[in-house]
């Protein structure tokens, strides 16, 4: 393989930038290598992400010569960064406001403007990492604290505000559910009560840790009274949760766009096929898809080909 902006970068600030992660856990043993005409397409593990990385597999395969290869469901973000980043895997969707907050350099000024962070972002990569960043979806996943409807009316606690409030009164006799990342990530649980100022209290909150996708249905089921979500997930609307406004801020914007690692520069071919997926992509759109799978039970291969198919992209 030729050498490329990355292997310089490598040698200086990208490999100091990425030492903070360590190894990929678990990739190069899994994942193999691959002809010099392959790429492999990998995602995180929730529906969304699963989804836009078969878009962007089954893109692939119409729309050139590729041999595409299925590592969908990989693992968390840090865990898809570190393979792309090292080249065990080639791309998966990453978005802005994980980009901006996550990979280090670690930004904690949100930028309000989506355009501005995506190019933010997009520098970043190119610049500390020599990775590129493809074009973004407009729609917005950003983390959002659900909650039973009772208990917001009983409570009154409508914002962020009111919630940091409730629970500095002494209102600490309740469940919260979330996953596993938003408890350890800067732009979630962590910086979310620092931000709102409630951290000295958030310790004595029973919270529980169960896998993102469960978080809706124990909160609507358990007696469980706040929960994580994400804002695209079908499943507030099936459960009838309320949500808690983020009156202050605090959680970036969370466009979805495909991190690509340096064989785009030797198969410039994926460009064209994987830019044209995420402008086509709105709110709309998204929570159709995404309810398709997770609460229709279809198979996210499928559905992703049928919209490409449908918007004339394949």
């Amino acid at each position: 393989m030729n050498s490329t902006r990355r292997d310089f970068l490598k040698l200086g600030g990208g490999a100091a930038a990425t030492a903070g992660f360590g190894a990929t856990a678990g990739c190069t043993s899994v994942l193999g290598a691959t002809g010099s005409n392959a790429v492999k397409v990998s995602s995180m593990r929730f529906p969304e992400d699963i989804l836009l990385g078969y878009m962007a597999l089954e893109s692939l395969r119409a729309n050139t010569d590729l041999t595409v290869h299925d590592e969908t469901g990989l693992g968390g973000s840090a865990m898809n960064f570190r393979a792309v980043d090292s080249g065990e895997v080639d791309l998966f969707w990453f978005y802005t406001g994980g980009g901006w907050a996550t990979i280090p350099p670690k930004k904690e000024r949100v930028i309000p403007d989506a355009e501005k962070l995506y190019e933010a972002v997009k520098r970043k990569f190119e610049r500390h990492y020599g990775l590129s960043y493809l074009n973004r979806a407009p729609f917005n996943n950003t983390y959002v604290l659900v909650a039973d409807r009772a208990w917001v009316e009983q409570t009154g606690v409508q914002t962020m505000s009111d919630f940091a409030a409730h629970v500095k009164e002494g209102n600490t006799d309740f469940t919260a559910i979330m996953g596993p990342e938003f408890q350890q990530r800067s732009d979630g649980w962590p910086g979310m009560t620092k931000h709102y100022g409630f951290e000295g209290v958030a310790d004595e909150l029973n919270v529980r840790t169960v896998s993102p996708s469960l978080a809706y249905q124990i909160v609507a089921t358990t007696g469980a009274k706040v929960g994580m979500g994400f804002s695209t997930n079908p499943q507030i609307v099936q459960y009838d949760l309320a949500t808690i406004e983020d009156d202050k801020g605090f959680f970036p914007i969370y466009n979805p766009a495909p991190l690509v690692s340096d064989v785009i520069e030797e198969l410039p071919a994926m460009a064209e096929p994987l830019n044209a997926i995420g402008p086509s992509l709105n709110t709309e759109k998204i929570l159709r898809l995404n309810k398709a799978v997770s609460l229709d039970g279809r198979d996210p291969q499928s559905v992703a080909r049928e919209y490409l198919e449908a918007e004339g992209l394949v």
